[in-house]
């Protein structure tokens, strides 16, 4: 991989840490759906932790997309169309298969709140009905996955459709850019939350954060074309620095405001008002400013040669997305009956499952490398034989 590529695999490292952080807010108190969740009667906490997320939900899996869009043309120009559709399913869809047939049985135990042993509820439950994961299209956090399918099909439908087309000049990175990227984003996520609020899903994609996952999957497709990411500016990054910690305060205020603190934060999640009309805009404008200062910052100071534990990282982390919501649901449940604050808990749970992750997910892949080369000594073995005979 070229060195102008490592910070960004150091910051989907970064991003994967994150994602693991915020779905164990979730746990003890923050805004979103998981599997199992604890003190939830805690304003004070909820509020830290929900803001937490807040702001989580505003860049983190956009940055995702993103980072995928970005590497998508080179991927397309290198195999070709079936080639490149074929990898990505292979890539993504065992994946999701595995979530749904053995990660979301599992996860059934904690959040169905069954009562007898898990020994007792993988009998009783996931043997005598194996495929009830396949039928539900329990993918969890895999619709990111999901998502991904859907944006390459879409891309390689456009590449065959403009084949035989001159490709236009690439589009230069403005603020006039970036300010129509947002207003379009605000305008398309107060439309969308009209009939789709955010919370809802279809097929387990939550539409009211799509427009912002679509636009920037395509920013990504356009900086790879347009060398985006040598251009941004250390100084807009320190103004945007500024921009978006403010942002987080007017959020705070705006979200407290329109009745958050009450415990319903609904009218923020779509409708004809203007808590949902706030949100629709706060949210790309605050993301913008973080994916931007996140992108200067991993470059100028995480691109650096890589190490065994930057490359050990890099390796392990899209495994780590994959298991994750196991450990993050698990190591939670295990720690129901510890009487700490749920700030203390939140902390330690999410470390945990940092670590198990990454540990489960390298000793997967050792165990990978390790059947591959036994095959390929098997084989070598066979024509060694048959070359005798």
């Amino acid at each position: 991989m070229e060195k102008r590529l490592l910070y960004l695999d150091r910051l989907k490292v970064f991003l994967t840490v994150l994602v693991v952080f915020h779905h164990t807010a979730i746990t003890y108190g923050g805004a979103g759906s998981w599997y199992y969740y604890e003190h939830q009667d805690n304003i004070a906490v909820n509020a830290l932790l929900s803001t937490f997320t807040a702001v989580n939900q505003s860049f983190f899996m956009g940055l995702f997309f993103f980072i995928s869009g970005y590497v998508t043309p080179a991927s397309y120009d290198r195999q070709g169309g079936f080639r490149f559709l074929k990898s990505r399913l292979i890539r993504f869809g065992i994946p999701i298969l595995f979530f749904m047939l053995v990660i979301a049985p599992l996860l059934g135990y904690v959040a169905s709140g069954y009562k007898d042993s898990l020994g007792a509820f993988i009998r009783e439950q996931a043997v005598r009905h194996p495929f009830q994961g396949v039928r539900e299209f329990a993918v969890g956090p895999l619709w990111y996955l999901e998502a991904l399918l859907l944006f390459f099909a879409a891309y390689a439908v456009f590449r065959a459709l403009t084949a035989s087309k001159r490709r236009g000049k690439p589009l230069a990175l403005t603020p006039s850019l970036m300010a129509l990227y947002v207003g379009i984003v605000a305008l398309a996520n107060f439309m969308v939350r009209l009939a789709s609020p955010v919370g809802t899903e279809w097929i387990h994609l939550q539409l009211g954060y799509f427009p912002a996952y679509i636009g920037l999957f395509m920013a990504g497709i356009a900086a790879y074309r347009a060398n985006w990411l040598r251009q941004l500016h250390e100084n807009a990054a320190r103004k945007w620095k500024w921009t978006y910690l403010a942002l987080i305060l007017v959020m705070s205020a705006g979200m407290a405001l329109g009745g958050a603190m009450e415990g319903d934060v609904s009218v923020f999640m779509g409708g004809m008002n203007w808590q949902s009309a706030f949100y629709a805009l706060i949210d790309p404008l605050m993301g913008l400013g973080i994916s931007y200062v996140l992108l200067v910052w991993f470059r100028e100071r995480w691109n650096g040669a890589a190490t065994k534990l930057s490359g050990w990282l890099s390796a392990n982390a899209f495994l780590v997305y994959i298991l994750h919501a196991l450990f993050v649901t698990y190591v939670a449940y295990a720690l129901r009956d510890l009487a700490w604050h749920p700030i203390a808990k939140f902390i330690m749970s999410g470390c945990t499952a940092v670590i198990l992750s990454f540990l489960v997910a390298s000793f997967i892949r050792r165990i990978k490398d390790a059947t591959k080369k036994i095959k390929k000594f098997t084989g070598t073995v066979d024509s060694i034989d048959s070359s005798t005979l």
